[in-house]
């Protein structure tokens, strides 16, 4: 490794990997610690703090509640390089009701965590600033949100993170300009106000609210013939009544709106308000419609980003698979999607089985502390690091990242 410029690739390579290898231990604990303290969105006070109080040790500049939300937090270490961009790593840590860890963010913890400590053994020679931002409340909360709306991202000059995907590791590096990733979302509760009567003595007396949430669930069923085929839409009654022999006054049903895009999602919203209104109309019920769910937006990929983090992941010999058809998001949705829709982003998605295991499921809770889901998460956490110093180093990687960014927001430099 003789004559290498400072900052480049082979300077780094080995002693960020070993660096990610030597806290293998600490971080399988920090993991493992995690699962057994499942905390749900915005309540992840044990995990933020193992998190942020571990990058505190390992000498970053650590700033707790971020953004207004007490869980959040940002680690800061300053490069050896002069000015330079800032890349961040995005840590994420809660859970879900009853299941505890079933989407695996114990891994997405570690591999961020992982990736800022490994890219610490080259920061000296690099310039710019390294970020580790714990982002709580994915699962429904949208952390990343109301960060983006606190003006954290400022400053921000590309961004990375992570995510368990079942039993395979796909880094699609062909994307085209039009593809989009995951899907966009947004949630609405529908509640229903009408009479009540009672339904044997004086049924004509009454005005029946649940009558109204069936006509909601039927008129969205007709409706799905109608819309694009990603488009998804699925909901449950919360409220129908407490007897039968009354006529409900009140009756309510969430319902979660999905497509793979923010416009055309926009008039799904709308034509399913048509359908909860007319529901309304049917009934003589009154319509009331809340929010249930913010904006998730729909992932922007970034192919300038992942040929880095593959030609990473090849390097540490970490097995990757080829990217099925549409590339490498899925049919659910993240708050990741926001972000990646203000600053060039990707979240590499990595095996943590041998066979397929569902996402939000008991499963998966099970799985994301097995050795196999560490050591794609260490894997990752490698990659991610390397990555992070290309970024860092290479003026062209990121000017190459910013102009695709551009080019999908249809912002041409």
């Amino acid at each position: 490794m003789t004559n290498q410029p400072t900052g480049s690739k082979n300077s780094y390579l080995d002693s960020v990997t070993q660096a990610v290898e030597d806290l293998r231990e600490e971080l399988v604990r920090t993991s493992l610690d995690i699962h057994s303290h499942p905390e749900l969105n915005y309540e992840e006070y044990y995990a933020a703090a193992l998190l942020a109080d571990s990058l505190e040790r390992h000498g970053f500049r650590v700033e707790r509640g971020i953004g207004g939300v007490e869980t959040a937090f940002r680690a800061t270490l300053a490069g050896g390089g002069g000015d330079g961009p800032t890349v961040a790593l995005l840590a994420e840590y809660d859970a879900l009701p009853d299941i505890g860890h079933g989407c695996g963010h114990n891994l997405i913890a570690i591999s961020n965590l992982g990736a800022g400590l490994g890219a610490k053994a080259a920061i000296g020679s690099l310039p710019g600033n390294l970020v580790v931002l714990g982002t709580p409340a994915e699962e429904g909360g949208g952390g990343k949100i109301r960060l983006l709306d606190a003006g954290i991202f400022e400053g921000v000059d590309a961004v990375l993170s992570s995510h368990p995907a079942s039993n395979r590791t796909p880094i699609p590096t062909e994307i085209p300009l039009d593809e989009s990733w995951n899907l966009a979302m947004v949630g609405y509760r529908y509640a229903y106000h009408g009479k009540a009567s009672h339904a044997a003595v004086a049924p004509q007396e009454g005005i029946n609210a649940l009558n109204a949430v069936i006509h909601l669930f039927t008129g969205i069923d007709s409706l799905r013939q109608h819309l694009r085929d990603d488009v998804r839409m699925h909901g449950i009654i919360t409220d129908g009544g407490k007897a039968a022999n009354v006529v409900p006054d009140f009756a309510a049903a969430n319902f979660m709106l999905r497509s793979r895009d923010r416009e055309y999602l926009s008039q799904v919203v709308d034509k399913v308000r048509s359908v909860a209104e007319g529901a309304a109309k049917l009934t003589g019920a009154r319509l009331e419609v809340l929010p249930a769910h913010p904006m998730y937006e729909n992932v922007r990929p970034n192919s300038a980003i992942s040929k880095s983090v593959l030609a990473n992941a090849t390097a540490i010999g970490m097995h990757v698979d080829v990217p099925p058809p549409g590339g490498g998001g899925s049919g659910a949705s993240t708050d990741f999607g926001n972000v990646s829709q203000v600053v060039p982003s990707f979240a590499l998605r990595f095996a943590v089985s041998e066979t397929p295991v569902p996402g939000h499921s008991l499963a998966m809770t099970e799985t994301s502390r097995t050795d196999l889901a560490h050591n794609g998460a260490i894997d990752t956490a490698k990659a991610l690091a390397l990555t992070a110093c290309d970024l860092l180093s290479d003026p062209e990687l990121l000017m190459a990242a910013t102009e695709e960014f551009r080019a999908r927001s249809g912002d041409r430099v």
